[in-house]
C-alpha cells in the first residue's frame, strides 16, 4: 500500500489501524516513518495563537489548533504563530511562502465552513479531556471546543452542531484514557502516538494530531496505574513506530517504549508539521569532505551540538544559532534528524543549502528517533531499527549517530555489533556518558565515548578539554569529542572565542573528519561504503 485509500472500506494503515477516509491530502507509504503532505497553499492563511496565559487565550489556541489540522490534511493552508520569541515569519521566509493575516482569526471558521463537521466540547474540570477531543476531532472532521465558545460556535454564522460534550462524564485521568483505549483507539492510526500535556500543550503539535488521526494522551509511566494503561497503547502498536510530542519524564518515558521497540520524536512544541511536511522532499546533501589533514601529534578537538533530535528545536533555537554570523568560521557539528526527511524535508535542505564547509550535520540520539537501544527486547526489532536509521541517515548525508542507553549508560556489545552489521554507511557512532575511550565492534565501526556532555557555559567548556587533554605527552595524537548543549546561551560565536584562546597544539575538525582520522590510525577505511 504505497498511498493512503480514500475510500472507508479500504481505509487501514499497514499495522491495521484505521485512518480516516477524507484524509485525501496526505501520502503515508509503508515504508516511510511520518507522512507526505500536500504542497502548501503559496500563500498562507496566518494566525497568532498565545501559548499560555487566560482561559480564553487557552481556548482559543485549542481550537485554531484543531482547525488547523484539518484544513491542512487536505492541503497546508493555515500558517500559526504561536508564543514569542522567535521571528515569528522566519519559516515563511525562507521557504518562500507568502501570507496574509486576517483581522479576525474567527472568519477562517467561516472561510472553511464546508471542512468541518461539527464540535467535541472539552470538559474544563477535567484537562486530559482535551486530549480526549483532540482524538476525536481527527477521525470526525470536527473542532476542538471549550464549553465557554460552545454558545458561539453553535450560533450563526458558525452554526456547528455538537457532536461530542465530554462535561461530567470523567473522574480522573485514567478513565479519560481508558474510555479513549475502549472507544477511539480502534478508529485512529497506530503508526504515530502522540504524548501531549493538556495542562501547557494547547496548539503547537496538536494540530499534526488531528491532521494524521493519532491518539493523544498523557500517561507518566512512574504511576503503576498509568503505566499499565500505557503499555496497552505501546503494546498493540508494534516496533518501529513514533510516539511523538513528550513524556511526563524523560528518562522513564523513553525507556517504556523502548521496551516496546517505540521510537520517541520529541516535537510537543512543534508550531507548523502539517505545512512542513508539504515541503518538497528534494534535500541537496553536502557531501563529507573526502580529504583529512595529515595526522600529527596534537590534540584534535570536535564540537557537537546536542538536542538535533528534537523537531521543535531544528524549528526555533536551532535556526536563531544558525543564523549567527560566526557560524563557519570553525568546525562544528550539528545534531539533527534523519527523520526531517519525511516531516521537514525543506528545512533540512535549507540547513545545507546555507551550511559552510566548516558545518557537519550528524544524527542525534540514537536513530531516526531517540530510543535507548540496550532496552529492545527483540533483537530482530532493533536491527530493523538500526536498518533503517541506516537508511535514513545515508539519504539525509548523517554519516555518525550519537546513542543515547539512559541519560547515562554505554553501548551493549550486541546492541554495537548490531549498528556495525547494520548500518554500513556510518563512520561511526558517539556514546552519551558512556566512559571513555575508542571501541570498535565487529572490526568495522568505531565508536567513541564522548569527552564530554552537555557543556552549557563556557567555563564548562574550558573545564572539559583541559580535563580531556590532561596527560598527553605530546608523542601521538588524541582525539576529543565534546559535546555543547544549547540551552543556556553558548552560540557558535562563543565557540570561535574559545578556539582563539587555544595554542598550536591544538586543531578543531569537524566530527566526520575526526572519525576519518581515527578510523585512519586504526587500519579502517575512511570511506566504508567505497569499501564494499
Amino acid at each position: 500500500m504505497s498511498k493512503l485509500y480514500r475510500t472507508a472500506a479500504a481505509a487501514i494503515a499497514l499495522t491495521g489501524a484505521i485512518i480516516h477516509p477524507s484524509i485525501a491530502g496526505i501520502n503515508w507509504p509503508k515504508k516511510q516513518l511520518l507522512p507526505t503532505f500536500a504542497q502548501p497553499a503559496p500563500t498562507q492563511d496566518l494566525i497568532s495563537l498565545p501559548t499560555t496565559g487566560s482561559a480564553s487565550p487557552k481556548a482559543e489556541t485549542v481550537l485554531f489548533s484543531s482547525l488547523k489540522g484539518l484544513v491542512n490534511r487536505t492541503k497546508p493552508r493555515i500558517w500559526t504563530c504561536e508564543g514569542s520569541g522567535d521571528d515569528k515569519y522566519e519559516w515563511l521566509t525562507e521557504l518562500g511562502l507568502s501570507y496574509t493575516e486576517p483581522s479576525d482569526p474567527w472568519s477562517l471558521i467561516i472561510k472553511y465552513r464546508q471542512e468541518i463537521k461539527g464540535i467535541i466540547v472539552y470538559d474544563d474540570a477535567q484537562p486530559d479531556t482535551i486530549n480526549l477531543a483532540t482524538t476525536i476531532a481527527g477521525s470526525s472532521n470536527a473542532l476542538v471546543a471549550s464549553p465557554d465558545l460552545v454558545a458561539k460556535l453553535t450560533s450563526e454564522p458558525y452554526s456547528l452542531p455538537i457532536l461530542k460534550d465530554l462535561r461530567g462524564k470523567f473522574h480522573g485521568r485514567l478513565s479519560v484514557y481508558q474510555y479513549l483505549y475502549d472507544n477511539y483507539w480502534a478508529k485512529t492510526t497506530h503508526r504515530v502516538l502522540t504524548g501531549l500535556d493538556p495542562t501547557a500543550i494547547y496548539g503547537n503539535l496538536r494540530e499534526y494530531a488531528v491532521a494524521i488521526n493519532s491518539t493523544v494522551l498523557w500517561l507518566d509511566p512512574r504511576k503503576p496505574k498509568e503505566k499499565a494503561l500505557l503499555n496497552r497503547y505501546l503494546a498493540s502498536m508494534g516496533p518501529g513506530t513514533l510516539y511523538m510530542g513528550w513524556w511526563a519524564e524523560e528518562g522513564s518515558g523513553v525507556r517504556a517504549a523502548s521496551a516496546y521497540g517505540i521510537v520517541t520524536c520529541a516535537s510537543d512544541w512543534s508550531t507548523n508539521l502539517t505545512n512542513f511536511g508539504g515541503t518538497s522532499r528534494k534535500v541537496e546533501v553536502k557531501p563529507t569532505p573526502a580529504a583529512i589533514p595529515p595526522i600529527e601529534n596534537k590534540i584534535y578537538i570536535a564540537f557537537i551540538i546536542s538536542d538535533g533530535d528534537n523537531f521543535q528545536y531544528l524549528e526555533h533555537h536551532f535556526h536563531q544559532m544558525w543564523l549567527d554570523p560566526e557560524r563557519g568560521k570553525i568546525p562544528m557539528g550539528w545534531t539533527v534528524s534523519p527523520t526531517m526527511l519525511d516531516a521537514m524535508p525543506g528545512v533540512l535542505n535549507y540547513y545545507y543549502k546555507t551550511a559552510t564547509d566548516n558545518d557537519c550535520l550528524l544524527c542525534g540520539p540514537s536513530g531516526y528517533g531517540y530510543t535507548y537501544p540496550n532496552y529492545w527486547r527483540d533483537g530482530k526489532a532493533l536491527n530493523q531499527f538500526v536498518a533503517k536509521s541506516d537508511e535514513y541517515c545515508n539519504r539525509a548525508g548523517l554519516k555518525i549517530i550519537t546513542i543515547w542507553n539512559t541519560i547515562t549508560g554505554g553501548i551493549d556489545p550486541k546492541v554495537g555489533e548490531s549498528y556495525a552489521k547494520y548500518a554500513p554507511s556510518l563512520l561511526g557512532l558517539t556514546g552519551q556518558h558512556a566512559g571513555r575511550g575508542l571501541k570498535i565492534y565487529d572490526h568495522k565501526l568505531p565508536t567513541f565515548d564522548l569527552t564530554a556532555t552537555y557543556c552549557g557555559v563556557m567555563d564548562h567548556l574550558v573545564r572539559e578539554v583541559k580535563g580531556g587533554s590532561a596527560g598527553w605527552d605530546g608523542k601521538s595524537p588524541r582525539f576529543l569529542i565534546i559535546q555543547a548543549e544549547p540551552w543556556h546561551g553558548l552560540m557558535p560565536a562563543d565557540f570561535v572565542t574559545f578556539v582563539k584562546g587555544l595554542n598550536s597544539n591544538y586543531q578543531i575538525v569537524r566530527p566526520d573528519t575526526i572519525f576519518k582520522m581515527m578510523r585512519s590510525v586504526n587500519q579502517l577505511p575512511t570511506d566504508p561504503l567505497k569499501s564494499k
